[in-house]
């Protein structure tokens, strides 16, 4: 038990209270560290569960998660979670869908089921063969650009959704014409 407790008053010298996650740019969701805050929490350790829901939820929120076509990024470049790096990887989706699960069960959080169930329809749609197995990642790159398949301009959006559905969409996922990232 303080083994335990001492291990979560370490990382919560390295906790970003308002993003959630450990430390700067680039953030990583470190599974494995989360995994632990969440057996700390299950334990009862008041600080564990503040950390690991803070992050789940920063996590789920910001654009690590691919919020139109499920499953998450590798990482962000930055610290609050909101410009990722574009690949996607199986294990890392493996291990933050089981976070999300665990997250749920001790909670109750129905997001949390959501993002799981969302983060595992992704994997089963674009990261499995037809032939059988798994692909073990979806490339950063489209057409040799960095993040091209994930980032659009207002006009791009609204040249596919029409006017009135694409500025709904641009307002709801924030999309501007200076953008965040490489001016999308």
């Amino acid at each position: 038990d303080e083994v335990v407790d001492n291990a979560v008053e370490s990382l919560a010298g390295r906790f970003d209270p308002v993003n959630g996650g450990f430390g700067g740019a680039p953030k990583f969701p470190q599974a494995s560290v989360l995994e632990f805050m969440l057996r700390a929490a299950r334990r009862g350790t008041p600080r564990a569960l503040e950390m690991i829901t803070t992050t789940l939820d920063q996590m789920a929120n910001g654009g690590i998660h691919d919020q139109v076509g499920g499953g998450f990024h590798r990482y962000t470049v930055d610290a609050i979670w909101l410009v990722p790096h574009f690949e996607k990887m199986l294990y890392d989706n493996a291990q933050i869908a089981r976070l999300y699960l665990d997250g749920w069960r001790l909670t109750r959080n129905d997001r949390y089921r959501q993002v799981c169930e969302r983060t595992l329809e992704y994997v089963l749609r674009e990261m499995t063969d037809p032939d059988g197995g798994f692909y073990s990642a979806q490339d950063a790159d489209s057409e040799g650009i960095e993040g091209k398949f994930f980032v659009w301009s207002p006009s791009e959006v609204t040249d596919v959704l029409g006017l009135a559905d694409g500025e709904r969409f641009c307002r709801w996922f924030d999309i501007t014409p200076t953008g965040n990232f490489e001016g999308h």
